[in-house]
């Protein structure tokens, strides 16, 4: 986190430096009042971060938290609480055969790792150049090599963007950049169990504003390169992944219209939606039969169960953010029918743009838990 602020003032020095000349404020957001000026001092005229200015940031940091300046401008200070103040997780992954190891991937902090049960963290990630994680993935066939998808892809009004993706081979003790650096924000990777070479990136694109780097995204070398699969729109992310354990070939991925500005969020509109593909990512088919599909949908969340592949949990947020309903299959994806009740009406207290997760038992598909303000079983 040090190295985080430390590259957030470099940043805003090495932006104002940019020769874009004189810029005109933009009007403020009613109610969010920081966040225009946060966004502002760091932006060029087009509105947006250069990419290579944060990259070139990040690195003054890391080269002074070497060169030991961060560490001597600490001397004499020691923590005085509070000490109950967390962080946001966004992802976690479970080493598939030792439950007491896992890795826990931070919005704005790297990733930590455990092994004895989650009783002691330790930073893994800290020495990389950019520290918002929005998703972390172990190969099931050898959970020595980890993915570390960057960028938090909840559309949080200051969520911070990555630099890729990137892998370790040696259980996070040292780690290499894989590219996808134009996502800017990524939602999920996932590693097929029955080949470690395949993996899938759900790729979110830019908050504050549109590009085409979004969408799914395949390897069929364990990164060394990678094809974008499938894509809808510019403003259209992929926020969320899953597949059939028991057939990597179908492939599950939801959509998500969004886009951040300055003075306005969209967080959804016709373009988010369920999608469906049987052949490992060559094709897809959208999934409509019982599911919401007019302008009204937002972030969606997907979740197969491992024992029993065909049932399937979705929950949907509307596209003002809050809560629209929980949505199960038995047939793969084929129909679709809402389960929820009354009790989750308040899951997203109108944040469904940050929230957006539902989990299944792998053993038994009528345990399911929400995630939301609070998680619901």
């Amino acid at each position: 986190m040090r190295r985080l602020l430390l590259a957030l003032a470099a940043l805003t020095l090495v932006v104002l430096l940019l020769p874009f000349g004189r810029r005109e404020a933009p009007p403020r957001e009613p109610n969010k009042r920081p966040n225009d000026w946060f966004w502002f001092q760091r932006a060029d005229a087009a509105g947006d971060i250069p990419q290579a200015a944060l990259a070139r940031a990040l690195d003054q940091a890391a080269a002074k938290e070497r060169e030991g300046a961060l560490l001597a401008g600490r001397a004499g200070w020691e923590p005085a609480g509070p000490t109950n103040i967390g962080a946001r997780v966004t992802d976690i992954a479970v080493h598939p055969t030792n439950a007491d190891l896992a890795y826990a991937a931070m919005a704005s902090g790297g990733i930590f790792k455990t092994v004895d049960g989650g009783a002691h963290w330790a930073p893994i990630f800290d020495e990389q150049a950019v520290l918002p994680v929005g998703a972390v993935a172990l190969d099931p066939s050898n959970p020595n090599v980890i993915y570390a998808g960057t960028g938090e892809a909840n559309a949080a009004s200051l969520s911070f963007f990555g630099l890729g993706v990137f892998k370790s081979t040696d259980a996070g003790a040292s780690w290499q950049q894989l590219g996808l650096e134009a996502t800017r924000y990524i939602g999920r990777i996932l590693v097929d169990p029955t080949n470690g070479q395949r993996v899938y990136v759900a790729a979110s694109g830019k908050l504050f504003g549109t590009n085409p780097e979004r969408g799914v995204y395949r390897s069929l070398n364990g990164g060394g390169s990678w094809q974008r699969v499938f894509a809808l729109t510019d403003s259209t992310a992929c926020i969320d992944l899953a597949l059939n354990p028991q057939n990597p070939q179908v492939l599950y991925a939801a959509m998500w219209e969004r886009v951040r500005g300055l003075t306005y969020r969209r967080s959804g509109g016709p373009s988010s939606g369920l999608w469906r593909s049987t052949n490992g990512g060559d094709s897809w088919q959208e999934l409509t039969s019982g599911l919401p599909t007019d302008s009204n949908v937002g972030r969606i969340g997907i979740a197969v169960c491992a024992g029993q592949p065909s049932v399937l949990y979705a929950i949907y947020a509307d596209a003002s953010a809050y809560f629209r309903g929980v949505y199960k299959s038995t047939n793969g994806g084929d129909s679709w029918t809402q389960v929820n009740d009354g009790a989750l009406s308040g899951i997203y207290a109108s944040y469904g743009w940050w929230f957006g997760n539902i989990r299944v038992d792998p053993a038994n598909a009528n345990n399911v838990i929400a995630l939301g303000l609070y998680a619901y079983p």
